[in-house]
């Protein structure tokens, strides 16, 4: 596997702070060669203007939506590899390497890692420790955890199944999972538990982490075991 076989899409909101440190990383990756799209959402700040000044291929949408922005991407994508994440994601210097490895096996349609919040102490290390047991638990139940920021597809079987689409709309939250969990349909999804992908603690920022937890275990219940239809994001 070579760079010359993946492409990177980043979907990005009003990210000109974090962004350029993410396409840093990018550019250090061990595989070179790399297709590297941004698709700026509806930003109103220099998104657009700062990826492509760093060397990304710039896709503008007007509307924004995290679903409909991911499959805007990967619908661009000209390689056979389509490799996800997020803005404010700190990949390591061998994480595409790593992340493509299993795509050497011809039944391996999808494969991801876990994710970690920035920051140092006991309790970062134990929630990490937590969610990557959470991950392998559901994976082993058929409910793959399947993460924006650390992800990558196989592209054929990306479209085979329709992409992020759920019925006629892309979803806003989810939209990982609800990919992840087509693609058991047609070939093997792996997880790679030891790969890692720091992220923003924003989301927690304020306060917030009660409600974000309850908010996203409300989310995962009704994408992996009540099934149900995201609202309209078209």
């Amino acid at each position: 596997m070579t760079g010359a076989d993946v492409s990177v899409v980043i979907p990005a909101r009003n990210e000109e702070a974090r962004l350029p440190e993410c396409l840093a990383r990018l550019r250090e990756q061990s595989l070179q060669g790399l297709e590297v799209i941004v698709v700026d959402s509806a930003s109103t700040d220099r998104t657009g203007a700062v990826a492509l000044a760093l060397g990304a291929r710039v896709i503008r949408l007007e509307q924004p939506g995290v679903g409909l922005a991911r499959q805007t991407g990967f619908d661009a994508a000209s390689r056979r590899i389509i490799v996800s994440t997020d803005a404010d994601a700190l990949p390591s210097r061998d994480w595409i390497e790593r992340l493509v490895e299993p795509f050497r096996d011809p039944a391996a349609v999808c494969a991801f890692g876990t994710i970690r919040l920035s920051g140092e102490g006991v309790s970062v290390a134990i929630g990490h420790g937590l969610f990557r047991s959470f991950q392998r638990v559901n994976l082993l139940l058929g409910r793959p955890i399947c993460c924006g920021p650390n992800f990558a597809v196989r592209k054929s079987a990306f479209h085979d199944v329709g992409g992020f689409a759920v019925g006629q709309t892309y979803p806003n939250e989810a939209e990982d999972v609800r990919l992840a969990l087509k693609l058991r349909s047609v070939g093997k999804v792996v997880f790679l538990h030891s790969l890692s992908m720091d992220v923003s603690a924003r989301s927690l920022a304020g306060g917030q982490a009660v409600k974000y937890i309850a908010h996203h275990t409300g989310v995962y219940l009704r994408v992996c075991w009540l099934q149900k239809q995201p609202a309209s994001s078209r």
